[in-house]
């Protein structure tokens, strides 16, 4: 069973991450009374996120893909192709471009926006990142106790510092708003996807709308403590629900990688039995024939054929079955013996 070994990866996580807020944060005197709540959800979301991706990437078929991914990362002459497939793939999400320009803009502003927020906010949640003034008109940038720079409120740099959560909401919100504009006009999905669909899209725009509301209201107060509130309240159900919701692919995404390093060219593949057709890598086959082995499934040369001789195979069983001759028979298409009431009757 992979729940064990799951449970056991999100504690050891969540009790790293805690020591690391501890150790980075001058033994919590840094960190921010207001930013408490999410940090507490960030805690319970690693938690969650930790527990599922564990589970996922330990089960059988997956730990396949995940094994050859980890093979390739050690051989330096199969290095390179696996961090080229990860930027052409995680990074750029070239795949999406060939379905629409416009979808894989809309993707990467949302992807970039999220990534770029939580990589922002983490840090300062946690108290690993702060600034202190150094007099009137200039902020010194610490991480983890240590000044790593200056700069100056009015400059560029304190510009894009103080506007860089906007500007990532803002990505957010573009691409949020056109996919849930493609999953609406979809009007033919059943209720349960368009919630799984829908639902995540809805919580990133809820979050970054009440996010681009806090510098928009920060002159009047009362209306800056509601969107504050508004705010705490939508990032920390994102957080709880990230890793029940859709927007945990993001970590089961790299399995795709170890699929690659399977199926790459050069790679030894099986032929069918039957009409020596190009089947899938050899590999790849044998996996699928210990996990069905394993499970008490055998088929009998099943895998090894391919879709047309599977499906002759099936016919040629039944037609010996029926006592038919509308189809020539196929080696291996025997009819199962017959149970034992048949054969007490």
């Amino acid at each position: 069973m992979t729940l064990r070994p799951a449970l056991r990866d999100a504690t050891l996580v969540t009790v790293a991450l805690s020591v690391a807020v501890w150790a980075g944060s001058g033994a919590f005197m840094h960190l921010d009374p207001a930013l408490l709540g999410y940090l507490g959800a960030t805690i319970v979301a690693a938690f969650g996120t930790t527990y599922r991706v564990s589970a996922f990437w330990r089960r059988p078929a997956s730990a396949f893909y995940a094994r050859a991914l980890g093979e390739a990362l050690r051989d330096p002459r199969r290095l390179r192709a696996v961090l080229a497939d990860a930027g052409r793939d995680l990074a750029a999400q070239r795949f999406i471009a060939r379905r629409s320009r416009l979808r894989w803009a809309a993707h990467l502003s949302l992807s970039f926006g999220t990534l770029a927020s939580f990589a922002i906010t983490v840090p300062l949640v946690f108290g690993w990142m702060r600034f202190d003034a150094d007099g009137q008109d200039v902020y010194r940038l610490l991480v983890a106790g240590w000044p790593v720079g200056r700069f100056a409120i009015a400059g560029a740099v304190g510009w894009g510092m103080f506007h860089a959560l906007s500007l990532s909401g803002v990505a957010v919100v573009a691409g949020a708003l056109y996919f849930l504009g493609v999953r609406l006009r979809a009007r033919r999905l059943p209720a349960i996807a368009t919630t799984f669909h829908v639902g995540p899209l809805l919580l990133l725009l809820a979050v970054a709308a009440t996010g681009l509301a806090l510098p928009a209201t920060r002159d009047t107060p009362a209306a800056f403590r509601i969107a504050a509130l508004s705010h705490e309240i939508t990032v920390v159900a994102l957080l709880v629900a990230l890793p029940f919701s859709k927007l945990a692919h993001v970590l089961i995404r790299p399995l795709h990688l170890g699929a690659q390093v399977v199926r790459a060219r050069g790679a030894l593949r099986s032929r069918c039995i039957g009409c020596d057709a190009v089947l899938a890598p050899t590999r790849q086959v044998a996996a699928v024939e210990r996990l069905l082995v394993a499970r008490g499934f055998r088929f009998d040369g099943h895998q090894q054929r391919c879709q047309a001789c599977r499906r002759r195979q099936v016919a040629s069983a039944q037609a010996t079955l029926l006592d038919a001759h509308f189809h020539p028979p196929l080696t291996g298409a025997r009819p199962a013996p017959p149970r034992r009431r048949e054969r007490a009757a």
